[in-house]
């Protein structure tokens, strides 16, 4: 990866670009505007409608002409909703970089939000309500969330509930964008061949977005006792989840929790965990650890699914595990083999382009800069054995952890 330029223009939209020689290039939106920021029950599911809702029409273009845009030239336009951004991106052929820039400016500075479409997709999106509600592998990370995180701003699902999504309408979409889809909100990524100096002629041409005098304001609750939950469905399975709240971006113990993630249930088959609950005993076919960070928190969590009769011993298997790193430290070859092996998934993660270009702009958008692999391996090589086993005893300690079965 080549070296990342950075500025901020005039109106408060930072910009990121990754000069790349490759055929195709990603560029798009990045805007500090997810689930947290509605700001009432009443809007909760507003974030991910709205990110639907970009796609309808702007002043120059109704939906089909939006859709037909970049997929006439082999492109494709997507777009998704986190707990505190939206993204707005496009994939194409390194030469359309124009065409791509021109329609995520329209489409972000220019919507429309056209009542009869938004009638349409209200009922696309209850589907997905729908079609989220039957998928427990899924289900089950939010029923978490919200458990973890209940009285804060994290605590309500992505889409919302039919109830809220049926009420929405045209101008409480516009009232929303016009509230959080500001320049200093913003960053605008972009990876590929294409000269600098043209992605910012290209942005001062087309994107015409002024700063809101709107303040925002937000809480994040302090953690208090929680007792953990068993909602009933109709599951072969049972599905689990056992974690706690961690570090928010950019935290100093970061590296440490990455490489104790990585020891537990990161994506090798060598994790504790799967050898432990697969591979020894048969009894899961997956189990994985996994870090969600925030801007001010996170948590880390464990998932299984198994035969409803094994739960409570694959729980008691994982706090084991849990146990073991609290109180063993790692010998000295066991914590460079765990980097080795960490640095390695990170090197060969950077073939996915487009987990680049959305690196970039998570990047910009949360700590101000872009950081080169070689640094965050050089972060990594400096975390210790103690430092591990710290991390581990704060995070994993037994009156942290709250689970989540669905069955």
């Amino acid at each position: 990866m080549f070296e990342c330029h950075t500025t901020t223009l005039n109106n408060g939209l930072r910009v990121v670009h990754c000069p790349a020689n490759n055929h195709v290039s990603y560029c798009g939106f990045m805007v500090d505007c997810g689930t947290r920021h509605e700001a009432t029950p009443s809007l909760y599911g507003m974030a991910h409608f709205v990110e639907h809702m970009l796609f309808k029409g702007t002043k120059k273009r109704d939906s089909w002409h939006i859709n037909n845009r970049m997929e006439s030239v082999g492109g494709e336009l997507n777009a998704f909703t986190t707990k505190e951004e939206t993204t707005f991106y496009s994939v194409f052929q390194s030469r359309d970089f124009d065409r791509a820039c021109e329609l995520l400016c329209d489409l972000i500075c220019h919507a429309t939000i056209p009542q009869h479409e938004l009638e349409k997709e209200r009922e696309v999106v209850i589907e997905e309500i729908e079609c989220y509600r039957d998928n427990p592998a899924e289900l089950i990370y939010d029923v978490f969330e919200n458990h973890l995180f209940s009285g804060t701003s994290l605590g309500h699902n992505i889409l919302g509930s039919m109830q809220t999504v049926r009420s929405f309408n045209s101008e409480m979409c516009l009232q929303f964008i016009e509230q959080n889809y500001t320049p200093d909100r913003m960053v605008f990524f972009s990876y590929g061949p294409t000269k600098w100096e043209h992605v910012l002629k290209q942005l001062n041409c087309n994107y015409d977005l002024r700063n809101s005098t709107i303040k925002r304001t937000r809480e994040f609750q302090t953690e208090v006792p929680l007792k953990d939950v068993a909602p009933t469905g109709i599951y072969h399975q049972s599905h689990v989840i056992l974690g706690a709240r961690s570090y928010p971006i950019g935290h100093p113990n970061a590296a440490a929790l990455a490489l104790m993630n990585n020891i537990l249930g990161g994506p090798g088959m060598n994790s504790r965990l799967n050898l432990e609950l697969r591979e020894r005993r048969g009894l899961v076919y997956s189990v994985e650890s996994s870090l969600t960070n925030y801007t001010d928190g996170g948590y880390f969590s464990i998932y299984f699914g198994c035969d409803p009769s094994d739960t409570d011993r694959c729980l008691r298997l994982c706090q084991k595990q849990l146990q073991i790193l609290r109180e063993k430290p790692l010998s000295e070859r066991q914590l460079n083999a765990v980097k080795k092996q960490f640095k390695g998934q990170l090197c060969i993660s950077t073939a996915n382009l487009e987990n680049n270009a959305i690196s970039l702009s998570k990047n910009m958008l949360r700590l101000g800069k872009v950081e080169r692999l070689e640094q965050t391996f050089e972060r990594i090589d400096t975390v210790t054995s103690e430092q591990v086993q710290k991390v581990a005893e704060e995070i994993l300690a037994p009156d942290r952890l709250h689970s989540v079965v669905l069955h």
